[in-house]
């Protein structure tokens, strides 16, 4: 299942980018994230390491990933490297006049019954993306 969005957020890229990168602020905009920690030491860059539980269907969904690209100011990538299934984040950002366009893509390989849901789940994980990412411009305008 992929799911995709583009949003302009009215701030530079530095501070858009600084903001996705410091995984703990994860829970302020994505609804479903209810812990998020980086679990390695040191700034955010290729090999950094982070831990991501979320809530789906009342019932929580941990995740370990790593980050796999990392161009500062450009884009980034992680993909898990343990959980229930393989699931993959790219942020790829540009300057825009006045701000910065934050292009996101999560894809997630679903396998058993929930492969079987995939159609009806894919709907709601895109309508759930696009509400994160208008959270996430909603706090960094503000």
């Amino acid at each position: 299942m992929r799911v995709e969005t583009t949003i302009t957020i009215n701030r530079p890229v530095e501070e858009v980018m600084g903001f996705l990168t410091k995984i703990e602020n994860l829970p302020s905009w994505a609804e479903n994230i209810v812990e998020a920690e980086q679990t390695s030491q040191g700034p955010v860059g290729r090999g950094t390491t982070c831990r991501i539980v979320s809530e789906v269907m009342q019932r929580r969904l941990s995740h370990e990933f790593a980050v796999t690209e990392f161009s500062p100011g450009e884009s980034y990538s992680a993909h898990s490297t343990d959980g229930p299934f393989p699931m993959s984040l790219t942020y790829s950002i540009s300057p825009m006049d006045g701000g910065s366009r934050l292009h996101s893509v999560s894809e997630v390989r679903l396998t058993g019954l929930m492969a079987l849901a995939e159609s009806a789940m894919s709907a709601r994980a895109q309508a759930r993306f696009e509400s994160d990412h208008q959270n996430l411009k909603r706090i960094l305008e503000s």
